[in-house]
């Protein structure tokens, strides 16, 4: 009762602020270069980033000099800061937010985070010249401007479509008219009832998440041999992220034996008793091996002397997307905004 109607104060507030951008009545901030906008209706993990690494691997294939801009969630920094220079990292996970990092880190590009994806767009424009940004997390940053607005809806959004706090949604399901490619994720489906607010030029893809290869934390190399048969006779995962349940689900798929699971909130910020923690349940099992995410490796990373020391084995495994409906429309829809 009491979530319904602040779910409706809520909602109202939505619709106000949104108003003033359908009525123009906002003044719109719009870079010289074309913007991709990947983002999402709800709150908790709907595989943006990796959308952003699938996307980003897509235009350095073709040779496209991108930036990413996003708002570093989490961090401790304030205002703007520059995540990579393009060549290197130049924040640790805790001072730019573990996304950031990890897009940086992966993609090998420009990344600015700034509370304002209007302000960081048009500083990494200046700054590095790049021919497209990238927005993560920018649909309801509606300041900027965008050539194509990407939204990935979970089947969790799509089965309970209510507002906060009632629900996980940012704003109205209403309001995926405004999407241009609508990417459905994990096997949801949309109903007709929510197809209706869609233009009738949106584009609808789906994707499928799957295991990329596993490397090793500390020197990057990728696992395998004797340590990949050892980890598939026990090890034990670690996840910090919006639903950890998939990552042990997608381990246990490949045949991995979890002899133990340590499942913390997401974008948790890991201290040193986490790893004795960590230590000790390895201990429990017999078992030096430990598994983890991508997102949480930008993080243990920085406490590899800890491994060292006590010869704990840490293979990070990676989640990457794949389309497996509407991938040619996608990129031929891609392309139209790319200048060359």
């Amino acid at each position: 009762m009491i979530k319904g109607l602040l779910s409706k104060a809520y909602g109202a507030v939505v619709n106000i602020r949104n108003k003033k951008y359908d009525d123009k009545g906002s003044d719109i901030v719009k870079c010289s270069v074309p913007v991709i906008s990947i983002g999402n209706l709800s709150v908790g993990g709907t595989g943006k980033t990796p959308f952003v690494q699938m996307l980003g691997k897509y235009l350095g294939k073709n040779k496209i000099n991108y930036a990413i801009v996003g708002r570093g969630y989490k961090r401790s920094s304030k205002g703007e800061i520059i995540i990579s220079d393009g060549e290197k990292v130049l924040v640790t996970a805790e001072e730019g937010g573990d996304e950031m990092v990890l897009l940086a880190d992966s993609l090998h590009v420009p990344v600015i985070a700034d509370d304002s994806k209007s302000k960081a767009a048009i500083s990494i424009e200046k700054r590095f010249s790049p021919d497209l940004i990238i927005v993560d997390d920018g649909f309801q940053h509606r300041n900027l401007y965008r050539d194509i607005d990407i939204v990935l809806l979970d089947k969790e959004t799509l089965d309970k479509p209510y507002l906060m706090p009632k629900g996980r949604l940012r704003e109205p399901i209403e309001s995926i008219s405004r999407a241009d490619i609508v990417c459905l994720t994990g096997g949801s489906e949309m109903s007709a009832e929510v197809r209706r607010y869609l233009k009738p030029e949106t584009l609808i893809i789906k994707v499928e998440p799957f295991q990329g290869m596993p490397y090793d934390l500390i020197n990057r190399n990728m696992c395998r041999d004797s340590r990949m048969e050892n980890m598939q006779n026990a090890m034990i995962a670690v996840a910090g992220i919006a639903k950890p349940e998939r990552f042990r689900e997608m381990l246990t798929s490949y045949n991995y034996n979890i002899a133990d699971f340590l499942d913390y909130p997401d974008h948790y910020p890991y201290a040193e008793n986490d790893l004795e923690k960590i230590k000790k349940k390895c201990k429990e099992h017999k078992t030096n091996y430990f598994a983890v995410t991508e997102k949480d490796a930008t993080k243990l990373r920085e406490f590899k002397d800890f491994f060292k020391k006590n010869e704990l084995f840490c293979c990070v495994f990676p989640i990457t997307l794949k389309i497996t409906e509407g991938a040619d429309q996608f990129f031929r829809t891609i392309k139209t905004v790319i200048k060359q």
